[in-house]
């Protein structure tokens, strides 16, 4: 008998929610079998089996989340499949428990003992007011241990009652939201405490895994990447009449140039020219990378995704945006893959197209800094000494201070200038 551990489908990953299995218990798999579809923080993915035999049990059910390395199933000869799908009654209850540590099991009713060490007192079972059994899966009881949650509060909506990682989440989201509710007012408030918001006002829409991984991802940039903001002005009226001579020599069928792949091309190649940009923080040292990977943020329904446009400064326009158009297709169909999303050492973020002027992004880790684009506008600008209309765009840089300071910023900032501004420099 062997375990299948949830893998390590991409180097972002700490956790993977199982999405469907395509196997059930008792089912005969040969290795290379597709098993189950797993969702991480960047991708869907398969997970595969790597040996052949009998998936006897199934320890992570679908919609529930595994952090890497924690068993998923169970595959071996099929003499304990009966014993892990028959109905749940006393006696059996009591040598499920016994099974491996990694799967969600049902645990006895507290018995009266003397005092327990710290260490035992934390495995205790789980017991509901009534005396009644719980089943809580393993990631369920490790969220409540570490915020001190009882489990006997818990409506458990898994499979039998059983509580999972939701169960957990719905209950804090609910704790947070009641909190300022119950606050004390002081004495002399004289106005009344506002009403709570009833649940039919309000259209409550969990968050899908991606979407919870985007959101945690995003709040630890924010939170542990000293953040550095430096903008400037692109001209870019040379730029936007070469894309439409390039397009204009393309036809009717031939691949379109974007303002957005002129931009991924002039940051390569001033990403060539000052490598210290193409560089991540990490365990007090720095690391430059060899290889210049543009990431394109795409928008899409479950989030913001970023798939990769690998060697970027040797590839030429055409290329580029022949690739950017793959790729956001494929996003849009939610066929990236791990390897899509993976590798980028710079990144770049257009929401010119949606008509706004200036923002600020927030930095893809590793990665040490972000480009955000805005709409190009007409502007008059003075030229000679007289007033000239222009196509002028503004772009601004979140860098992190850990590895760039504002020079540095502002002198890739004006080769990214240089090379739109002369656009012909990118067809070298």
């Amino acid at each position: 008998m062997s375990e299948i551990s949830m893998p390590r489908l991409s180097d972002t990953m700490q956790e993977g929610t199982i999405t469907r299995w395509l196997k059930k218990a008792g089912d005969e798999i040969k290795k290379g079998d597709i098993l189950a579809e797993v969702e991480t923080d960047k991708a869907n993915m398969e997970i595969e089996s790597y040996e052949s035999g009998i998936l006897e049990q199934i320890l992570v059910q679908e919609g529930e989340a595994a952090p890497i390395g924690q068993a998923i199933a169970v595959v071996g000869s099929g003499a304990g499949t009966q014993k892990a799908t028959q109905p749940a009654t006393a006696k059996p209850e009591a040598k499920v428990a016994q099974t491996t540590s990694s799967a969600p099991t049902e645990v006895a009713p507290r018995q009266s003992a003397p005092a327990q060490s710290e260490n035992s007192s934390r495995e205790a079972p789980a017991v509901s007011t009534n005396g009644g059994r719980l089943k809580v899966s393993p990631l369920a009881r490790r969220i409540a241990e570490e915020h001190s949650i009882d489990l006997s509060q818990i409506q458990g909506t898994g499979p039998g009652g059983r509580i999972v990682r939701d169960d957990l989440q719905d209950y804090l989201e609910q704790q947070r939201a009641t909190t300022p509710a119950v606050q004390p007012q002081p004495a002399s408030a004289a106005q009344p405490a506002p009403a709570a918001v009833s649940t039919e006002d309000v259209e409550i829409i969990p968050l899908t895994g991606k979407q919870k991984t985007i959101v945690r991802r995003l709040t630890e940039a924010k939170q542990t990447i000293p953040h550095i903001y430096i903008g400037n002005e692109i001209d870019m009226t040379e730029a936007l009449a070469l894309r439409q001579q390039f397009n204009a020599a393309a036809g009717e069928g031939g691949v379109k140039v974007s303002v957005n792949d002129l931009i991924i091309k002039a940051c390569a190649l001033a990403l060539e020219k000052f490598p210290e940009v193409n560089s991540s923080y990490k365990d007090d040292q720095f690391l430059r990378h060899k290889h210049i990977n543009i990431g394109m943020a795409v928008d899409v329904p479950s989030g913001l995704v970023v798939p990769v446009i690998r060697d970027a400064n040797i590839k030429g326009v055409r290329s580029i945006a022949r690739e950017t158009k793959a790729l956001a297709e494929k996003a849009r169909n939610n066929k990236l893959t791990v390897n899509d999303m993976s590798g980028g050492t710079f990144s770049v973020s257009n929401l010119g197209m949606m008509d706004v002027t200036e923002f600020k992004a927030i930095i893809n880790p590793p990665e040490a800094a972000i480009l955000a684009i805005g709409a190009t506008r007409k502007v008059f600008v003075p030229v000679d000494g007289q007033p000239v209309i222009r196509d002028m765009m503004n772009t601004t840089i979140s860098a992190d201070h850990r590895v760039l300071g504002g020079a540095d910023c502002a002198r890739f900032l004006q080769e990214v200038k240089r090379l739109l501004q002369n656009p012909y420099s990118l067809l070298g």
